[in-house]
């Protein structure tokens, strides 16, 4: 049985989940802000809507202000912050129902497209992460950890995408992802819509151990097409709540 996830998982902001960064040598302290925060968007980390401080994510990184201020400018470029309001406060954006379908028939294509490549070259080793980051997402689904849930999802994804060694898709996968991390947050607090997305994900993990390129691409397009009607409902939802907790 798959729980609903718990309130803990939801009522927390970004920054809560984000641990300070370690700066490591060979790149330059914006580029691994910059790294560290798209992961965290496309990870579903911040809601739409939520507002991004740049004091508050430097406390947050244990960085500087300059090199954060760089990387929100990359992301917002990115298309993954807008700036908002006359106060121009910069935050996550909120997608329209246009938006969402669009980006989701240029995710069936593209994610698809990855996945029909990737088949036949995803190795031993790579099959044992994606069955650990699909493990990992029953046990989120039956806990109720959204956290764990939305990093492995993107996990999973990831890895299978990757096997198809070629850079450029996967930079506007990851494009997409980034759009997309904050609606798929206030979605995993339908307990249907984690059971649905868990049997495409078991389909997709079956696939890649059969060595089938087509049932893997098959699987991988349910899971954008379910999720998309979904996440739909989930931001018409969202906004009627919204509009009623802003009168």
């Amino acid at each position: 049985m798959i729980a609903s996830t718990t309130q803990t998982s939801t009522a927390r902001d970004g920054w809560s989940r984000i641990a300070p960064l370690t700066l490591s040598e060979g790149a330059t302290a914006q580029a691994q802000i910059y790294a560290s925060l798209r992961e965290a968007l496309i990870s579903g980390y911040f809601q739409p809507g939520e507002e991004i401080s740049l004091r508050r994510a430097a406390a947050a990184l244990g960085t500087s202000v300059t090199p954060v201020r760089e990387a929100l400018r990359q992301i917002e470029s990115d298309g993954g912050l807008e700036v908002f309001g006359g106060n121009r406060v910069l935050r996550v954006p909120i997608l329209s129902e246009a938006e969402l379908i669009d980006i989701r028939d240029i995710r069936v294509n593209l994610e698809g497209f990855a996945a029909l490549n990737a088949a036949g070259h995803i190795t031993a080793a790579r099959k044992r992460l994606i069955t650990n980051a699909c493990g990992l997402m029953h046990r989120a689904a039956t806990t109720g950890d959204a956290d764990l849930y939305l990093e492995n999802n993107w996990r999973f994804h990831a890895l299978i995408y990757r096997a198809a060694e070629r850079p450029v898709l996967m930079g506007v996968i990851e494009g997409m992802w980034l759009r997309m991390g904050p609606i798929i947050r206030l979605a995993v607090t339908t307990p249907q819509h984690l059971t649905r997305s868990m049997a495409s994900h078991d389909a997709a993990l079956r696939a890649i151990v059969e060595n089938n390129a087509a049932k893997l691409q098959h699987a991988i397009v349910r899971d954008i097409t379910e999720a998309a009607h979904d996440l739909t409902d989930t931001l018409r939802h969202w906004e009627i709540t919204r509009g009623s907790g802003m009168k």
